[in-house]
């Protein structure tokens, strides 16, 4: 069951039982999510917010890198195919400021392009690849829980 069988569930009673109350004494890791598609944007904010994450969505690479360079998140979760600017366009601007060299980005895309993978991973330096359909809201919050 991957992603987009899964958007019913997140609002589901369920899903938030399951989920770890966020802590108030610790300070939220914040979680940009660049993705086009809105239903699966909000359902991923969704999913993190309940799961203890501060949660900024942008609907494409442009405004994800302004929100990067303003917010200052503790990791990307990127889309690739996008409008206006696409994924590796703004994985490759991020990577030039000295700041963001390090920050973890996790390319979530149904793109099962492997050298289009292999390319964003070599140049652009990103920490992990999850495919939409392959990948469950509890195996990303999981990633991303590994990765900040």
């Amino acid at each position: 069951m991957g992603i987009l069988d899964n958007i019913r569930i997140l609002s589901g009673n369920k899903q938030i039982a399951d989920s770890p109350a966020p802590t108030e004494t610790a300070s939220k890791k914040r979680v940009l999510i660049v993705e086009d598609e809105k239903m699966l944007s909000d359902a991923l904010a969704f999913k993190l917010s309940n799961s203890g994450f501060d949660v900024l969505t942008a609907e494409n690479g442009q405004i994800g890198l302004e929100l990067a360079v303003s917010q200052k998140p503790n990791l990307i979760l990127l889309d690739l195919m996008m409008p206006v600017m696409d994924g590796k366009a703004m994985l490759r601007r991020l990577r030039e400021f000295p700041q963001f060299k390090t920050i973890p980005v996790i390319v979530l895309t149904n793109a099962g392009d492997v050298h289009s993978m292999m390319e964003t991973k070599t140049y652009y330096n990103a920490n992990e690849f999850l495919i939409k359909s392959n990948v469950t809201p509890d195996q990303i919050v999981k990633k991303i829980r590994e990765l900040t």
